[in-house]
Formats: structure tokens, C-alpha cells, sequence
């Protein structure tokens, strides 16, 4: 009995609770007018309050009347609430450029989400069967989708979206509804085989039912069940991996590369996804995935990805970060300074003093700090100039033998790239004499030859 296979359903996934409100979703169709009548039949059993939501895309105008209609007389002959939400989907679909699949699946998950707000309710009942769920493993296996995908929809999503028909067939649905007298419409887009997933259900599975396998829905949903029962092993290892490796550093999410290098291919991507639907939530959990791993499996020291919505991922040397950040690109740059004086670098938002001192009468020689040099005066060139990094740039650090290419002394000093046209150098003539807090050069440095020091402040 139909019923009764329903409520095995809903106890083994454990869909409802005693008590509970839901929000079920009915479009007038077969799947979803069966569904209200199956958890009205046994709302007494799980003591359940239902509350009948229907949208109106704005896609079949004529249709779309009939069905609430149809709907709103179902909802009085049972007493039960109706709320109806009409909505634009094709506007939608142009403003957020989406398929119009999509822009209706979101519109109509947004109605859902309002009325559940309203009524105080806590879960959301949709008529999936199981059909639907071969056709979404066939759509997803075709669109190369891994074990995340081909575990297909889930029986209860996020604790709320529940599917209670998962494990019943289309064709036991219509003969419940045609042996108990419910009234339902049929849907005339789904007869068209413009979309893919209608051709799937209308030519290609029966064409691999007659010439290949008989038992071919069968056999996809057995295998569906078991992929799901894997996934929920590994989701709950990633879980654990993902609490102990990842950290909430201010608005980002960070983590130690050589850690995350460490981990099983399978166990990397699931990282990233789940930093992912942190950061972005659930809508977007898929958004950047591939780009992203792909990125971290030969990465260079350090990089910068962005993403959409003002989210990047940054790499710097051996950790990683994930959140929102504004990368600001500095573009080359070259200003002389005022000596003795204050220049205003407006490239990079800072100030620079500088000031001559005389060394006679000094009880030592000053000590300079990452945002103050001590320079001989006598070697540097005047008008001194400040600019930022160019490739070639060559310098000799402070104690070594011998020129560097700046390019070395950064990668040494684990200086990301993308922060390199950021760090100010001080230029006098050709030569660098002050990579600004980091190092300054060896011939400008202060000796006992020294009579006069140039003081170098950045503010």
C-alpha cells in the first residue's frame, strides 16, 4: 500500500518530527496532488499541521489559473491553508541571466522559504518520486558529476526540504491518484521535448529500457542509494578534517597548505567545498569548486583567484585564505622626493619624511626599523625618488657579498607576488638603496667614513 510505504520513508530518513508544520509545495500535477493527500491521510499519525503553497511562474499564464484553481478548491475540500505567490521567471531569468529552469527553481524555493517564515513552520515537502531521481542521476553522470552528484537528491536537504515520495514510482502515484478520485492537471511543458531532462524521461530511458536493460530505473536507484550511503561516510571524515584543519581568521577562512597538500584528492575537494558554502551558502556551494582545486594541485608559492561577489582565495607560501577582499592592483609608479621634506606617495597612501642629521656629537650610530633608514649621505645621488618593483630590479642586501635580483630576495622572503608592486623602493639614481621594510643596500649603509646621515621615515 502506497501509504504505507510512504510513512517507512519518512520514518527511515526520519523526515518529520512529531508536531511538525510543513509547507507543501503543489503545483496541480500528479506527484504533488498525491503527496498532499498521502501526508494529509497521515497527518493524525505524526500529528502534522500542513499549510499548501503554489506558484504561478508567470510561464503559462492559462494553465497556471487553472491549476490554482485547482489547487485552492483541493486546499478548501480538506481545510487547509493556500497561499499562492505569482512571480516573473522570465524577467528573473534575464536580470540574473539564468536558464529559465532556474530562475522558476530559485522564485519558487524564495516563495517557499517566505511562507514557511510566515506560519512558523519547519519543514518544506516537494513530490520528487523516484523517477525524478534516475532522471537527475542520467542528467548528472551526462554533465560528468562525481560522487557528490550521482548520489541525487537527497530524501531531506539542509533539515528542511523534504522529499517523502523518493522511493515511489511515477506510474504508483497515478494509479493512487486515479483509484482514489484526486483530481490533478498535466503539466504541457512536460510533454515538450525541448529541455533535456523531458527528453531523457520521454526517449532515452525508454530506448535503454527496450534494448538494454529491462531493469535500468531499478538499478540507478539501488545505485544511487549506495553512493549516497558512501558520500555520507566520507562528508563526515571531510567534517572532521575540515574542524581541525580549517580556521576563521576575521572575515576569511584560512588553512596550512602543506596540510591540506597531505590529504586524499577526495578529501581536498570536499575542504574546499565546504569553505566554499561557508563563504557563499548553499546557493553557490558548486560555484568555483573546479577552478579552485584545480588551482591547488600545482600551485605556484603564491597567487591571488578571485572570485565573484568580492571573494578571493590567496595563497601565500604555505597559507591559504578564503573570504571577502578587495585585491587592489598598484600600477607602476615614480615620484621624487622632497629632501629635506615630506612627499606625499599617493599610490600607495603613505607619507615619507626625510631629514639630514649630522653625526658629530652623536653617542652612536642610529639603528633604522622597517619603516625607517639611516642612509650615508654622502654616497646617495640627490633627487632621490621613490618607485615600486620592475622586473630586472637588482639590489645588494644589507651583510651580503655581491648584487641580488629583487625578484630572489621576495621569493627568499616569501613575499607574495601579488604584493611585491606594493613595496615601496628607494631609488638613488640607479641604484636601490632601501627596499622599504625590509632591506636596506649595502653601499648606503651608515660606517666610520660616515659625517652625515640622511633619515628616511615612512609614515
Amino acid at each position: 500500500m502506497l501509504l504505507h510505504r510512504v510513512k517507512r520513508t519518512i520514518d527511515r530518513y526520519h523526515l518529520v518530527n512529531q508536531g511538525d508544520r510543513l509547507v507543501v509545495g503543489v503545483s496541480a500535477g500528479v506527484d504533488s496532488t498525491v503527496l498532499l493527500h498521502l501526508l494529509n491521510a497521515c497527518h493524525q499519525t505524526f500529528n502534522l499541521s500542513l499549510i499548501v503553497a503554489y506558484v504561478n511562474h508567470g510561464i503559462r499564464p492559462t494553465e497556471s489559473e487553472k491549476e490554482a484553481d485547482l489547487v485552492q478548491k483541493e486546499c478548501e475540500r480538506l481545510h487547509l491553508p493556500f497561499e499562492c505567490g505569482t512571480f516573473n521567471a522570465k524577467e528573473f531569468q534575464r536580470v540574473g541571466k539564468l536558464s529559465l529552469q532556474e530562475a522558476a527553481r530559485r522564485l519558487r524555493f524564495h516563495f517557499f522559504e517566505q511562507v514557511l517564515r510566515k506560519y512558523d513552520a519547519q519543514k518544506i515537502a516537494l513530490g520528487h518520486h523516484a523517477d525524478d531521481q534516475v532522471e537527475t542521476i542520467l542528467l548528472r553522470l551526462m554533465r560528468g558529476a562525481g560522487l557528490q552528484g550521482l548520489k541525487g537528491i537527497l530524501p531531506i536537504r539542509e533539515g528542511k526540504v523534504i522529499r517523502p515520495l523518493l522511493e515511489v514510482w511515477r506510474h504508483e502515484i497515478e494509479a493512487f491518484a486515479v483509484k482514489n478520485n484526486i483530481p490533478f492537471l498535466i503539466d504541457s511543458s512536460n510533454l515538450k521535448e525541448d529541455y533535456l531532462r523531458n527528453r531523457l524521461r520521454l526517449s532515452l530511458i525508454p530506448l535503454l529500457e527496450k534494448e538494454y536493460q529491462p531493469n535500468l530505473k531499478e538499478i540507478l536507484l539501488r545505485t544511487s542509494a549506495i553512493l549516497r550511503e558512501e558520500n555520507d561516510f566520507l562528508e563526515k571524515e571531510a567534517e572532521k578534517i575540515y574542524q581541525n584543519m580549517v580556521k576563521a581568521k576575521g572575515e576569511s577562512l584560512t588553512f596550512h597548505y602543506p596540510a591540506y597538500r597531505s590529504l586524499h584528492p577526495a578529501m581536498q575537494w570536499r575542504v574546499i567545498q565546504k569553505m566554499l558554502r561557508t563563504i557563499y551558502g548553499e546557493e553557490k556551494e558548486d560555484l568555483e569548486i573546479s577552478k579552485t582545486f584545480k588551482r591547488l594541485r600545482q600551485p605556484p608559492p603564491s597567487f591571488v583567484l578571485e572570485f565573484p561577489l568580492g571573494i578571493c582565495m590567496e595563497k601565500r607560501y604555505e597559507t591559504v585564505s578564503l573570504g571577502k577582499k578587495k585585491v587592489e592592483a598598484i600600477p607602476p609608479f615614480e615620484v621624487e622626493l622632497v629632501s629635506p621634506g615630506r612627499t606625499l606617495i599617493k599610490e600607495i597612501g603613505r607619507e615619507v619624511v626625510t631629514e639630514e642629521m649630522e653625526v658629530e656629537g652623536q653617542s652612536g650610530f642610529p639603528k633604522g626599523s622597517s619603516e625607517t633608514a639611516f642612509l650615508d649621505y654622502q654616497i646617495l645621488q640627490f633627487p632621490l625618488r621613490i618607485r615600486n618593483f620592475r622586473p630586472g630590479d637588482r639590489f645588494q642586501p644589507l651583510g651580503v657579498k655581491g648584487s641580488q635580483k629583487l625578484k630572489e630576495f621576495f621569493i627568499d622572503h616569501k613575499i607574495p607576488r601579488f604584493e611585491r608592486s606594493k613595496i615601496p623602493l628607494l631609488i638613488s639614481g640607479e641604484r636601490i638603496v632601501w627596499v622599504v621594510g625590509h632591506r636596506i643596500d649595502e653601499c648606503a649603509r651608515v660606517s666610520d667614513r660616515t659625517r652625515r646621515i640622511l633619515r628616511v621615515n615612512f609614515v
